[in-house]
């Protein structure tokens, strides 16, 4: 059982040993695109502050419209999650960047 399952791993890292290159630059370009959607949101967040801004000083102006309050709500509630969701993006590109640090800066030593 035990040579069985040593053969099993070895297969796994030949594996890994082979597309070791190719499995870093995927590394590499999924921590930048978790920044990039980290600040995409953060972009979105702000557009919609300013969109439930103009709502609400729709409302201060004297608009009794119903559908102008749920615009307000509805603005409000996807604009705080959208803080949220660009929050845990920057700390998931902070850990996988922490992570895989020492990895990434081998895999530049040894493209030079």
């Amino acid at each position: 059982m035990e040579n069985e399952d040593l053969t099993q791993l070895k297969t796994v890292y030949d594996e890994l040993w082979s597309d070791a290159k190719t499995m870093i630059r995927d590394v590499t370009r999924t921590i930048k695109v978790v920044y990039f959607y980290s600040t995409l949101m953060f972009v979105i967040a702000a557009l919609m502050f300013l969109s439930a801004h103009q709502t609400y000083m729709k409302i201060i102006l004297g608009s009794t419209r119903t559908l102008d309050y749920f615009y307000l709500a509805a603005e409000s509630f996807f604009m705080i999650i959208m803080i949220v969701a660009g929050i845990w993006c920057v700390r998931w590109y902070n850990k996988l960047k922490n992570r895989y640090s020492r990895i990434i800066q081998l895999e530049k030593t040894f493209e030079d």
